[in-house]
Formats: C-alpha cells, sequence, structure tokens
C-alpha cells in the first residue's frame, strides 16, 4: 500500500508540474479514413527563442493493435521532454485493427501493421504540410513508439527501405532522421526467415528488456510470423555499419514498452545528440542491469515500475482484459 500511495504522489506532483509549464498541447485532425477521424496532439515550449528550425519527434503508442491511445501521463512526460528541448513534439492516435469484430477485414498481422504504418505515413504528412507554421525542420523528423508502437515505426522504415508502393506517399527521397524504438520488433514479410533491406535504414535507438515475452528480443514466432527484434537487428546492422545503439534492459521483460518513456530519457538525449546532429557512425551495445530486474507480472508491479503509464490512463485498465495481467489491488479509479 505504501508503494502505491507514493506513486499516486508522484502522479500528483506531475499534474502539479504540468499545470506549471509554459507548453501547449493543440489537438488536430490529420486524417478521415472511412468512418475513422484520427487526431494527434503537438506540444510547443513557447518560452524556448527558436533561432532554427526545430526537429520532430511522432510518438507512437503501445496497445497490441487492439488498445491504447495518444493520451497517457508517462507519454505526455515524454512527449512534454521533447518540447523543452525545442522539439515539435507529437503523439498521434491510429487505426487499432486487431479488433474481435475485424472492422477492418484483415486477413493477419500484416493487414493490421500495416494499416497503423499507413496512418503514421498520414500524420508525418501532416506535420510536413505544417512545417512552416511550426517551425519545423522537415530533414530532421525522428519517429518513436513503445510495443505495438515500435513495431509500427521499425516496420515504416523497413517498407520505407525496400519501396514498398504504400510509403511512396511519402515525399520522394524521404525518410526520417531516427527511430526510437522502445521493445520493438519487424516481422518478415511473407513468411521469409531472413529480413532483407534494400537500402540502409536510418540511425536507431534500440531499447529492449531481454527477457520480453511479448515481443521477441532476438528471433521468434509472434502471432504466425518470425519477427526480429533488437538482438537480431543489432546484428544484423553491424554486419550493414548501419550507426545505431542497442540499449538492453537485463531481467527485464516486456515493462520497457513503458518505462523507457520515463526512465530513458537521458539515453534518448544523447542519440539525439550523438547520432542525428553529430551524425556519429558509431555501433553501440550497451548492456544495463538493476539490481530487481523490472516486469509486469501483475499491475501490482507495473505501478512499482511505471506508475505515470498505469495511473495515468484510467480507460487503460478498462482494455486489460487481452494482458496477461491482474487488475491492481487497493486501488480505487
Amino acid at each position: 500500500m505504501k508503494k502505491i500511495t507514493l506513486s499516486l504522489l508522484g502522479l500528483i506532483a506531475f499534474v502539479a508540474v504540468m499545470a506549471q509549464s509554459n507548453i501547449t498541447r493543440d489537438t488536430y485532425v490529420y486524417a478521415i479514413k472511412g468512418s475513422d477521424t484520427l487526431h494527434l496532439d503537438i506540444y510547443l515550449d513557447h518560452s524556448i527563442a527558436v533561432k532554427e528550425l526545430r526537429p520532430v519527434m511522432i510518438h507512437v503508442h503501445g496497445g497490441g493493435f487492439s488498445a491504447g491511445s495518444r493520451k497517457n501521463a508517462a507519454q505526455e512526460m515524454f512527449n512534454r521532454h521533447y518540447a523543452e528541448h525545442g522539439f515539435v513534439s507529437v503523439s498521434i492516435d491510429y487505426r487499432l485493427a486487431a479488433t474481435p469484430d475485424n472492422k477492418y477485414k484483415v486477413t493477419g498481422i500484416e493487414d493490421v501493421v500495416r494499416i497503423a504504418t499507413e496512418d503514421l505515413v498520414s500524420a508525418t504528412n501532416f506535420i510536413l504540410g505544417k512545417a512552416n507554421e511550426l517551425k519545423a525542420d522537415p530533414a530532421t523528423i525522428l519517429i518513436s513508439g513503445g510495443s505495438a508502437g515500435a513495431i509500427t515505426c521499425l516496420t515504416l522504415e523497413h517498407d520505407i527501405c525496400n519501396h514498398v508502393e504504400y510509403t511512396k506517399a511519402l515525399p520522394k527521397g524521404f525518410n526520417y532522421a531516427g527511430i526510437i524504438s522502445h521493445a520493438g520488433s519487424i516481422a518478415i514479410p511473407g513468411g521469409g526467415k531472413t529480413l532483407i533491406w534494400a537500402e540502409k535504414p536510418c540511425p536507431m535507438l534500440l531499447i529492449h528488456g531481454d527477457k520480453d515475452f511479448a515481443v521477441p528480443f532476438d528471433s521468434g514466432e509472434m502471432l504466425g510470423l518470425t519477427s526480429v527484434g533488437t538482438k537480431y537487428l543489432h546484428e544484423q546492422f553491424k554486419e550493414m555499419k548501419v550507426p545505431h545503439w542497442a540499449y538492453v534492459a537485463k531481467g527485464a521483460d516486456h515493462i520497457m514498452a513503458m518505462k523507457a518513456l520515463t526512465d530513458n530519457n537521458e539515453e534518448s538525449d544523447r542519440f539525439f545528440r550523438s547520432f542525428i546532429v553529430d551524425k556519429c557512425q558509431s555501433i553501440v551495445y550497451t548492456e544495463w542491469a538493476d539490481a530487481e530486474p523490472a516486469d509486469m507480472s501483475s499491475v501490482d508491479q507495473m505501478v512499482k515500475y511505471v506508475p505515470l503509464y498505469i495511473l495515468g490512463f484510467g480507460k487503460y485498465l478498462e482494455e486489460m482484459e487481452n494482458m496477461p495481467i491482474e487488475k491492481p489491488k487497493n486501488i480505487v479509479f
């Protein structure tokens, strides 16, 4: 109960800090697709004098392509962090196609992910269209995501590098400046066993727990397809000489899809400075071991390690039925 109380106090403190901020959050409709109206939030810190164009960070939430929202206290902390550092910081919704009613008539996970990547393309084009108004740098757009959001970001980059047709909706020659993946992977297309890149991808920061049970850390089957995660991509990128940083939380599981939003901003900042601004060509593999590895074996454990994610997202509790965790005890929402 003491841990939960401290977590609640942390959430209250977070809300108080947000109330005193110079950062605004404005909501826009970025696309209407059939019966779906898709929104994004743009965070800007108006206390920062803009001498040059602002870099852009677009964040894609997780939730197994069936749940989640662009609004969450942990995600908001991540977005506000980048706004405070002079970015146009963006959080997007996208169509969640892994639904029981199969609203989108998908035939498999590839269709589900494709719908999400198409929406990320639309969101990117929306930001590009507002670049002058936002003083945003079209050449410095990064994307980040956790779990399903990370899968979306990594898959879109793979599709751009392989000239998949739908990616041609982006401006000719466009690519992202970098990717930050929190517990992400790529499903090998067409049931293949080896991930193929026609062109080198952009620099990446790959954050992952090596005991992830939901998204393969190395290579494994996920929803009927072979998916490859951080360890596999690190080995492949070494051979390809792709600048990247693999950051491995030893003993941690899929909780890194959430924990990295608030606990690894220092690494994210360093990735941006070194790999994007300074354009270093390094290949880095870091192993971090906490005395007690974080895990999501229960919601009470998750409240311990990611309170802003769990307690700051009321709707999330109603969407836990598809997850191997219990609802927290001793908390009234």
